[in-house]
């Protein structure tokens, strides 16, 4: 396991340029927010959805749901991960970077130092690898020691494209309907360990839920 961050000289230029094209894209969707929008906004929360529904979530933030609370997004280590850091950035959020297989200590670390200084966190519990709609414990351990909540967030698109990805990953097609559910928090006791691990992990597994 690595500790590097890897990043090319063309990472953040094509990062910018992805983040103008789903600015431009989510400008035309029909957009609609279920839930408590103004809790997400008001109150320090781990934020967890799958990755195949990362491509509105930034959007989303900055101007539908931005608040006093500000959000930060762990993305990989990897050169991928620096254009999701891109984007996420330019939309105001912050990123801790990491992953089960690069600076999977170093990212825990980095998250619990944001959440114990105020900050939200924003997770795909079953990224960057899958398997697809999997929750690995990583989101429940957060959750257990730092005391924050989890607010599940699912993202329903009313036409879409799919990649061949292992996460099928969802473009919005234009002027097409997304809504952006935000589920009732889970609270994760402290010190928890095995089968309950377990437990909290298919739970939210059932919250975000899937195709």
């Amino acid at each position: 396991m690595s500790n590097e961050v890897r990043q090319v000289w063309w990472s953040r230029p094509l990062g910018n340029v992805l983040w103008l094209f789903i600015t431009l894209m989510c400008f035309t969707l029909r957009k609609r927010v279920r839930g408590d929008a103004e809790k997400l906004r008001s109150t320090q929360s781990i934020v967890a959805l799958w990755h195949n529904s990362i491509f509105v979530p930034c959007y989303f933030y900055r101007y539908v749901i931005r608040g006093k609370v500000c959000m930060s997004m762990l993305t990989s280590a990897s050169k991928d991960g620096t254009m999701l850091s891109t984007i996420a950035e330019n939309y105001g959020m912050r990123t801790v970077r990491g992953s089960t297989h690069r600076r999977g200590a170093a990212g825990f670390a980095d998250m619990l130092r944001e959440l114990r200084g105020g900050t939200s966190m924003c997770i795909t519990p079953d990224g960057p690898k899958g398997p697809l709609y999997h929750c690995h414990p990583g989101v429940i351990k957060l959750a257990s020691m730092s005391r924050i909540p989890i607010t599940p967030l699912r993202i329903k698109f009313g036409a879409c494209l799919r990649t061949p990805t292992w996460d099928r990953f969802h473009i919005p097609l234009p002027f097409s309907r997304v809504e952006l559910e935000i589920c009732p928090q889970i609270t994760v006791p402290e010190d928890i360990s095995g089968q309950d691990l377990a437990s909290y992990c298919s739970r939210l597994e059932q919250a975000l839920g899937g195709d």
